[in-house]
C-alpha cells in the first residue's frame, strides 16, 4: 500500500520567488527596479522564506507525528517484550529452599538466553509431594485422577471444590510464599487476552494437619482465575508443631466462569521465569554543562526506560524535550544514545556531575521464545537440574519498527467499524476471547420491558455461553446461564463499536423449561429401553440451550417430528407438553420473543413401559 500522506511540499523557494516578481506588473506597475539591491526584493525574500516553511511544515509528517497519528488509532509502539513461561518441577526438593526474586534460571539447551525468576518477592519452596485429588461436587466425593497428572472438569462452578493433598506443609516455620503451577485447557473460541478480564476469582483455602481451614491471599494470579494455564503466588501461614500433611482447597463459587476450568496438571514449586538480562549499576558520563548534551548507550533492548540520576536526582524519559521547561529534569532515549535539554527545553546536566543509571533491564525479545521440553537449572539450588517447560516460552517480541506500526494502524483505519448489521454484532459476540460465548443472537428494537413494542434506537443481544460437554446418553448436564458478571463484560467490550445514539442491550435468554410424554410403538426386534433411551436423547439435544430456535413455541409436533426420526420408532402414538411442574396436555408452550426452550422432564411409554 503506498504512503497515504499527500506529498503538499511540491513548490520551492526560487519558484515562490519567481511567482510573486510575476505578479508586480500586474498589481504595482509604478515598482520597475526588480534587481536584489531593492528594499521591496528584500521582502518578497522574506516573504518567500516564510512561505516556504509553511509549505514544509504542512507536508511534513515526522516520526513523533506518525505516532500521535497511529495512537488516534489505537496503536502504539511497544517492545521489546520479554519471553515468559513456567518451568516445572521434575522431582521434590530434599529440603525446603528459599529462592530470591530475579534469581537466574538457567536453559541448559540456550545458555546464552538468559532468564531470571520472574516474582516480586522470594518464593518458598517446600519440599512436599502432591499426593491426592479430591473432587467434590455438591457435596459428593468424585472420581480423581493421579495426583498432579489427567485432566478434570470443574463442571459447575458454584457447586465444586477441589482439593489438592501434600504430604507435609507447604511453610516451615514463618509465613512464606509459595507458588503453585496450574495447566488448564483452553476455554473454546478465542483464547483470553493478557488485558481482558480475568475469571473468578477462585477462592484458596488452606490447612495443615490438624488445624482449621484458613482463608489464603492471593499474592499474584497469572492464570487469570483459571483461564489460562501460569502460576499461582499464595501467602501461606506457617505451620504448627504438630502439623503434618497439607490440603489446598479450590473453589469457584465467588466469581463468573463463561465455562468451567478444566484442569489439566498442577505441580507445587513450579517456577514463574522471564527472558532477561541485568546491567549492574553504571556511570555512563559525567555533565559538560553545555546544551543537548549525549551520551552513548544502547538503549534498542531495553525493557522499559532506563533509570537515569544525574548526581542524586533521578531524571525522566520523554518523548522529546518541546514541551519541557528549562528546570524540568528530562531526557530523551535514542537507539543509541541518550540525549539531555538545552536549557530552555529541558535542563541541562551541570558540569562535573555524574549521569549514571541504577541497573539496564535487557530483553533478546523474539530471540527468548524457546520450545517446550527443555531442561532447566536453578544454579541457587544446586548443580542438579530442576525441571522442564512443559509449554513453550512465549510473547518475546522485538521492538515496533515504524513501518510496522504505520502497517498496523492503516489496517485498523480500514477495518474499523461499528456493528451496524445484526449479523455483524453477533459475530462480534461469538469473536470476544476468553468469553466462549456459544450462542448470539440479535433482537431488533426489542426491549425486555416493554413487551409488545418495537422501540427505535434499542438491540438487544441475547447471549448463552458454551455448554458442558455432553455424551448423548442419560440425562444432560445442567444447562449453564449467564451469570451479571458475564453479561456486563460482554456489553462493556462491545460498547466502543456500537452504533452512536444506539442503546445496546446485552442479556441472556428468558428461559422457559417444559415437560414431555411421548408414547411410541417400537419394531419387531428392537430393544425397548435403546429406544427410550434414543426418544430421551433426541429431546434433550433439540430442547437445549445451544439448539432450540429463540423465541419459537413448542408443539406436540415439533416433539412428534423428533421421535418419529428415532430409528426403530413405528409410530408416535401421543405427545403432551406443558410447563416443567404443571398438567401436561396438546397445547403449544408459549415462548416469549427472547425465550428459550429447555427440556426438564421427559417420559417416554412404550406398551405401557416408562423411562424418565
Amino acid at each position: 500500500m503506498s504512503d497515504i500522506v499527500p506529498d503538499l511540499d511540491t513548490i520551492e523557494f526560487d519558484q515562490l520567488v519567481d511567482l510573486a516578481r510575476g505578479e508586480i506588473p500586474r498589481y504595482a506597475p509604478d515598482w520597475t527596479d526588480h534587481n536584489l539591491h531593492d528594499p521591496g526584493m528584500t521582502l518578497v525574500d522574506l516573504l518567500a522564506w516564510v512561505v516556504d516553511q509553511q509549505v514544509f511544515r504542512a507536508g511534513f509528517v515526522g516520526g513523533r507525528y506518525r505516532r500521535a497519528f497511529a495512537a488516534l488509532l489505537g496503536q502504539r509502539p511497544s517492545g521489546p517484550t520479554p519471553a515468559r513461561g513456567l518451568v516445572w518441577p521434575a522431582q521434590p526438593l530434599p529440603e525446603g529452599r528459599i529462592v530470591q526474586a530475579g534469581a537466574d534460571v538457567v536453559c541448559l539447551q540456550h545458555l546464552d538466553v538468559g532468564f531470571t525468576l520472574d516474582v516480586d518477592a522470594e518464593l518458598y519452596l517446600p519440599a512436599v509431594s502432591l499426593t491426592g485429588v479430591g473432587l467434590t461436587r455438591d457435596g459428593d466425593e468424585l472420581l480423581a485422577p493421579p495426583a498432579g497428572v489427567g485432566s478434570w472438569d470443574i463442571g459447575s462452578p458454584a457447586d465444586t471444590t477441589v482439593t489438592l493433598r501434600f504430604d507435609g506443609p507447604l511453610a516451615a516455620t514463618g509465613p512464606a510464599r509459595v507458588a503453585l503451577g496450574v495447566e488448564v485447557a483452553s476455554p473454546p473460541g478465542p483464547p483470553p487476552a493478557p488485558g481482558d478480564r480475568a475469571w473468578g476469582p477462585v477462592g484458596y483455602a488452606y490447612r495443615a494437619g490438624a488445624a482449621g481451614w484458613v482463608e489464603l491471599k492471593v499474592v499474584r494470579d497469572s492464570t487469570a482465575g483459571l483461564a489460562r494455564t501460569g502460576v499461582v503466588i499464595l501467602a501461606v501461614p506457617p505451620a504448627g508443631t504438630a502439623a503434618g500433611a497439607a490440603e489446598l482447597r479450590l473453589r469457584f463459587d465467588k466469581g463468573f466462569f463463561p465455562v468451567a476450568p478444566q484442569i489439566r496438571a498442577v505441580a507445587i514449586n513450579t517456577l514463574p521465569v522471564v527472558q532477561l538480562r541485568r546491567d549492574a549499576p553504571a556511570v555512563l558520563g559525567v555533565g559538560t554543562g553545555q546544551p543537548d548534551q549525549v551520551i552513548a548507550v544502547d538503549t534498542t533492548d531495553l525493557v522499559g526506560p532506563p533509570d537515569i540520576r544525574v548526581g542524586d536526582d533521578p531524571w525522566q524519559a520523554r518523548a522529546d524535550l518541546a514541551r519541557s521547561g528549562p528546570e524540568d529534569t528530562h531526557y530523551v532515549a535514542f537507539g543509541d544514545h541518550l540525549l539531555f535539554g538545552n536549557g530552555v527545553n529541558g535542563r541541562r546536566p551541570e558540569l562535573g556531575t555524574d549521569i549514571r543509571h541504577t541497573g539496564l533491564v535487557r530483553t533478546l525479545g523474539a530471540g527468548g521464545n524457546l520450545r517446550p521440553g527443555l531442561t532447566w537449572s536453578v544454579p541457587a539450588l544446586g548443580p542438579r537440574a530442576y525441571g522442564q517447560n512443559r509449554t513453550a516460552l512465549a510473547g518475546g517480541a522485538d521492538p515496533t519498527a515504524p513501518e510496522d506500526l504505520a502497517r498496523a494502524a492503516r489496517q485498523v483505519a480500514v477495518t474499523r467499524a461499528a456493528l451496524l448489521t445484526d449479523a455483524e454484532l453477533a459475530a462480534a459476540a461469538n469473536g470476544l476471547t476468553g468469553m466462549a460465548v456459544g450462542r448470539a443472537e440479535v433482537l431488533p428494537r426489542f426491549d425486555r420491558r416493554l413487551p409488545g413494542r418495537s422501540v427505535d434506537g434499542i438491540r438487544t443481544l441475547v447471549v448463552v455461553p458454551r455448554q458442558p460437554p455432553w455424551s448423548g446418553r442419560g440425562r444432560p448436564p445442567a444447562p449453564v446461564w449467564p451469570a451479571q458478571a458475564y453479561l456486563d463484560e460482554v456489553a462493556t467490550r462491545l460498547a466502543p463499536r456500537r452504533v452512536l445514539g444506539e442503546r445496546l442491550v446485552v442479556q441472556g435468554p428468558a428461559v422457559v423449561a417444559v415437560d414431555v410424554a411421548v408414547t411410541v410403538t417400537i419394531a419387531a426386534g428392537a430393544v425397548a429401553g435403546d429406544v427410550e433411551s434414543a426418544v430421551q436423547a433426541a429431546v434433550h439435544s433439540r430442547l437445549a440451550a445451544l439448539a432450540w430456535p429463540l423465541g419459537r413455541d413448542l408443539t406436540v409436533v415439533d416433539v412428534e417430528a423428533l421421535a418419529a426420526d428415532v430409528p426403530a420408532v413405528e409410530q408416535v402414538v401421543a405427545v403432551r407438553v406443558g410447563a416443567a411442574g404443571g398438567p401436561l396436555g396438546s397445547d403449544p408452550v408459549e415462548v416469549p420473543t427472547d425465550g428459550l426452550v429447555v427440556a426438564g422432564q421427559v417420559e417416554v411409554s412404550i406398551g405401557g413401559g416408562r423411562a424418565r
